[in-house]
């Protein structure tokens, strides 16, 4: 699955971001007046919403993030879509992967199965490609592996003695 990151919005123009599921990543940022760029200085949150913009703009946790922030910095939000029965999964995967330092449960394992997720976009401090739980691999049908079966065999054949 490919999930496409784009953004960024600011605390104060949050309001904007879209009202529709996805995922959505809190960083701890900083802005440049400068050269008019923001960096990513550290991943403090993913959530996973049927309507991120009310998720974000109502978001109890903004006084906790914000005590995160040093002098000069600002929080930054990122959105990607994901159709609403993927949210669980997504948000796990990218949870159990990237374990940002305020979310408030962090799983200790992926019940969905297996899930193997490209990200796009607005990724920073983000693996781009990683797999979760026991995702079919290229070339792997997961019924008929020569190698596995084999393995099956000789244990078998082994304790049946």
């Amino acid at each position: 699955m490919i999930l496409r990151f784009s953004g960024y919005w600011s605390e104060f123009n949050s309001g904007l971001m879209p009202r529709r599921p996805g995922l959505f990543c809190v960083y701890r940022a900083r802005f440049d007046d400068l050269d008019k760029s923001t960096t990513m200085l550290e991943l403090l949150h993913v959530g996973a919403s049927s309507n991120v913009n009310q998720c974000v703009t109502g978001s109890r946790d903004l006084a906790r993030w914000r005590s995160r922030l040093g002098p000069g910095e600002s929080l930054s939000f990122s959105y990607s879509p994901v159709a609403e029965d993927d949210l669980a999964a997504c948000e796990a995967a990218m949870l159990l992967r990237h374990r940002p330092s305020m979310s408030p449960e962090l799983p200790e394992r992926f019940f969905f199965g297996g899930l193997a997720l490209r990200l796009d976009g607005r990724t920073p401090l983000l693996d781009r490609e990683f797999t979760v739980g026991h995702a079919v691999v290229k070339g792997y049908s997961g019924r008929g592996s020569t190698w596995l079966r084999r393995g099956i065999d000789f244990l078998r054949t082994t304790v049946n003695g």
